[in-house]
């Protein structure tokens, strides 16, 4: 079972009272037995607690639609790379063919000047599609070399 938050008891205790109020005066404008204030005040009160944690149990927040995502992430090799090329270049560069959720540029250690090639982060289902439509594309004057990426130590073995 699970409990309202603070916030949902708030909204649903103020549903209930503007719901008693209106309640309160409005049954004896239309006429029902008005014998006893106290008593219509409870009975509107007890429908307004109802029709509050009806209301309060509502998400009226709109949700933006997701793109399915399979949630795993392939890392693109991008060679051959424009030594003047930035991250946001970079970026640009891959976004029209899905979601890039990093680029990283590598630079020599010593000088902190780029090597010449970067690693894009995409997600697995869109990262073949970028490969193939790259690889081999001229961008700030060079020519690309993108294939999918190999981690250090599988290169190795």
């Amino acid at each position: 079972m699970k409990f309202p938050s603070f916030a949902q008891l708030l909204k649903s205790l103020v549903v209930a009272v503007v719901i008693a109020v209106i309640g309160f005066f409005l049954f004896p404008l239309l006429g029902l037995d008005a014998s006893s204030g106290k008593h219509f005040f409870v009975m509107t009160l007890a429908a307004g607690v109802f029709i509050g944690g009806v209301i309060g149990a509502i998400d009226f927040t709109r949700r933006p639609a997701r793109i399915e995502e399979s949630g795993e992430k392939m890392t693109i090799f991008v060679g051959n790379l424009a030594f003047k090329a930035s991250q946001d270049e970079l970026r640009d560069l891959f976004t029209p063919y899905g979601t890039v959720h990093s680029v990283r540029i590598m630079k020599d250690r010593a000088t902190r000047r780029p090597r010449g090639f970067a690693f894009v982060e995409m997600d697995s289902n869109q990262a073949p599609r970028a490969i193939k439509e790259l690889d081999g594309k001229e961008f700030l004057g060079r020519n690309l070399r993108v294939n999918e990426g190999v981690e250090r130590n599988q290169k190795a073995a």
